[in-house]
């Protein structure tokens, strides 16, 4: 059923975009056909891309080509709605020029819009492809005995576009931070157990002083539970599946994710993940989806998660809010618990990505009484 919606939701972004944005510029009036075969080509594509997510039957490269479609439509449809705006507000002046003055006014006016589209387009393409940037958040903790560098990594989507060369540039970033902890909090990659034992290979130079600890995301499920968690620790990475462990002076906690309650499998226990926990110590708890804290009755210092991609492409980050109670960045839950969402170092669906920058998480711990 999710699927049908979908399709009707492509079919409706193309039609508006169609109707109100592309028949409406000037000089494609000649291409009024070839535009509505485009229009129906789009649909089509899109629609089987959308289907495709669940049930992988597009090669790599039918798969780039359909979700960059994809993009595009959404991109149009969102200027769409900006270009009836402008035209409504531009109507007033409308009697100003006489005929011809106004055609070429039009003409530059839609001469300029169009590029600000394709400028708008190419640039998330590029923001997709590139390493993410570093992004560094002091916290400050009651009862945290010593500083603590936590490098967090939530969404790297390893697959057919984020391969092997993309993993071993991420590590060697990571790297450069001397951390003491990487904590990767779920979808870590979009393919099988065995292609991501061999496009993950280089996950097993992380470099930090007590390791690399991991909780699940819901894409882990889609492609196996059982095998992905066996390939996450294939890569001498530690899982954290309701469960703890102290480390470097805090509780280190996760979950699994709330995909499991859909499964019915490796559901998320936050008792069984903090039972034992030193109460001596804060507590940090991994958990992929921000809307876990909404079921949690009780607190811990700092819950790390990501889900979200910050959006991934305004202005449909607007959307993520209606599913889940934090976009990005961090956020003070109650006066004992604080919240951190990434934006997430990959992409899902489209490679493309729009004033939502790809990250590499620095969270510096220190004790509140630090200055």
């Amino acid at each position: 059923m999710f699927y049908v919606i979908a399709s009707l939701i492509i079919l409706a972004i193309n039609f508006y975009a169609y109707k109100r944005l592309l028949s409406k510029i000037s000089f494609f009036n000649v291409y009024a056909s070839f535009l509505f075969g485009v229009f129906i080509a789009l649909v089509v594509c899109e629609a089987a891309y959308a289907f495709s997510l669940r049930f992988n039957f597009l090669n790599p490269r039918l798969n780039t080509t359909f979700g960059l479609m994809l993009a595009f439509s959404f991109i149009l449809f969102s200027f769409a709605i900006i270009y009836d705006l402008l035209l409504v507000a531009l109507k007033p002046a409308k009697n100003v020029f006489s005929e011809q003055r106004r055609k070429f006014i039009r003409f530059c006016f839609d001469t300029v819009f169009l590029a600000t589209i394709l400028g708008y387009f190419l640039k998330g393409l590029f923001n997709a492809a590139k390493l993410p940037e570093i992004k560094s958040v002091r916290i400050d903790m009651k009862n945290l005995k010593s500083p603590l560098r936590v490098v967090a990594l939530t969404d790297i989507h390893l697959g057919d576009f984020l391969g092997v060369e993309f993993a071993t540039a991420l590590v060697g970033r990571v790297n450069e931070l001397n951390a003491d902890m990487v904590v990767i909090v779920g979808d870590i990659a979009d393919t099988s157990p065995q292609k991501l034992l061999e496009i993950g290979a280089p996950f097993r130079d992380f470099k930090s002083k007590f390791g690399t600890f991991f909780v699940p995301g819901n894409h882990e499920y889609y492609h196996g539970i059982e095998g992905m968690l066996d390939a996450v620790k294939g890569l001498g990475i530690k899982v954290l599946g309701n469960e703890n462990i102290s480390v470097g002076g805090i509780n280190l906690a996760g979950v699994y994710d709330l995909a499991g309650l859909k499964f019915k499998k490796f559901e998320p226990d936050l008792d069984e993940a903090l039972k034992g926990i030193d109460p001596g110590q804060p507590t940090v708890l991994l958990s992929h989806q921000p809307k876990f804290i909404n079921s949690m009755d009780k607190d811990a210092d700092l819950v790390i998660c990501g889900h979200t991609h910050g959006g991934q492409i305004f202005p449909f980050s607007l959307l993520v809010l209606l599913d889940q109670p934090f976009l990005a960045g961090l956020y003070r839950v109650n006066d004992k618990m604080r919240v951190y969402v990434s934006r997430g170092a990959g992409f899902w669906g489209p490679p493309v990505r729009l004033l939502a920058p790809s990250e590499i998480t620095l969270l510096e711990l220190r004790r509140s009484d630090e200055k």
